[in-house]
């Protein structure tokens, strides 16, 4: 995997990483999304948000989010374990499904 540099700026703070190639528009949006919300909580708070509650209230947001989107995931889990059941049934009534054979009389139909 291709590495690459990048500066990632916070605020007015720029932070150099070193990442893969692949990976760098992730951590472009991420960037957009956290000064975007120092802004608005910026605006919001005026001055009695300093950077550092900023961040910190970002922090906590976006681990928030992060929590939230794992249950979920945790949820779904169980959905896909139900559906893989219902499948695995599914399968055992096909299988003891015998095929029909065709009549001869629509081989004789299909011959002519």
């Amino acid at each position: 995997m291709a590495k690459q540099k990048i500066n990632l700026r916070v605020k007015e703070k720029a932070y150099q990483m070193t990442i893969d190639s692949d990976k760098e528009e992730i951590y472009r949006l991420a960037e957009r999304e956290v000064n975007a919300n120092i802004a608005k909580l910026e605006k919001a708070f005026g001055e009695s948000c300093d950077l550092k509650d900023c961040l910190a209230i970002t922090a906590l947001q976006l681990c928030i989010n992060n929590i939230s989107m794992a249950r979920q995931n945790e949820l779904d889990s169980d959905d896909v374990a139900a559906l893989d059941a219902l499948s695995q049934k599914m399968d055992k009534h096909l299988n003891r499904i015998t095929p029909r054979k065709k009549s001869t009389s629509s081989k004789r139909a299909t011959n002519k």
